[in-house]
C-alpha cells in the first residue's frame, strides 16, 4: 500500500481492508499531532485530538468522497476538534514556557551539539512558540497549517472553511506580526554578537 496515493489508501479502507487503516495511521499519525499540538500548546490535548480524529475517520469512511486531498480532508477532522475543545473551555491555551523543556521539540537539531547550542536552541525555540502562541487564533492556525504541514493556501481554505484570499491575508498577517514580535529577539542577538 506504500506506493498508493492516500485517496486511494482510504478508499481500501472504506472497502474494508483493515491493513489501510494501519497506512493511514503510518502516514498521518505524526502530522495530526503536530498539528494539534501546535495549535492547543498541550501534549495530552493534542494525543487526544489525534485520536478522535482516527476515530471520526473511522466513523465517518463511509461517508468520504476522493473528491479532494485526503490531506485536506483530516486537517479539516483535526481543526474542527480543536476548534471545539477550545469553544467548550472559553479559554486560550498558552505553549509551554521555555524552563518547560520536556515539552519541547527538537525544532533545530544538530549532530554534535554544544551545551551553549542547546541553551541557544530552547531559547530561540520558547521566544519562537510565544510569539506564536500570541498570534490571533486564525492567524496562528493558518500560519501552522502552511509553516509547519506545508499545506498549500487552497488546501488551507478548504480546512478553515474561508476563501482564498481571506487565508492568503491571515498567512501575510501572521508572518507581519511574527516580523514585529520577533523584531527585539534579533536586534538583541545581533547586538550580544558584536559585543
Amino acid at each position: 500500500m506504500q506506493g498508493l496515493r492516500d485517496e486511494e489508501v482510504m478508499l481500501k479502507y472504506q472497502d474494508g481492508e483493515v491493513e489501510a487503516m494501519d497506512e493511514l495511521l503510518r502516514r498521518y499519525k505524526n502530522p495530526v499531532y503536530r498539528f494539534a499540538w501546535r495549535i492547543m500548546g498541550d501534549d495530552f490535548e493534542a494525543q487526544d485530538i489525534a485520536q478522535e480524529t482516527f476515530l471520526k475517520v473511522h466513523q465517518f469512511r463511509g461517508a468520504y468522497r476522493p473528491t479532494g486531498k485526503f490531506s485536506t480532508w483530516i486537517f479539516s477532522i483535526a481543526h474542527n476538534l480543536a476548534l471545539s475543545r477550545i469553544r467548550k473551555k472559553k479559554w486560550m491555551v498558552f505553549w509551554p514556557k521555555k524552563d518547560s523543556e520536556s515539552d519541547e521539540p527538537k525544532d533545530f537539531p544538530s549532530l554534535d551539539p554544544t551545551p551553549e547550542t542547546v541553551v541557544a536552541q530552547n531559547e530561540i525555540n520558547g521566544i519562537i512558540k510565544d510569539c506564536i502562541q500570541g498570534l490571533p487564533f486564525l492567524q496562528k492556525e493558518a500560519l501552522v497549517l502552511r509553516e509547519y504541514e506545508n499545506l498549500d493556501y487552497r488546501d488551507i481554505a478548504k480546512i478553515l472553511k474561508t476563501s482564498l484570499g481571506t487565508v492568503k491575508t491571515l498567512i501575510h498577517r501572521a508572518r507581519q506580526n511574527l516580523k514585529i514580535k520577533l523584531l527585539p529577539y534579533v536586534e538583541e542577538f545581533q547586538g550580544g554578537c558584536h559585543e
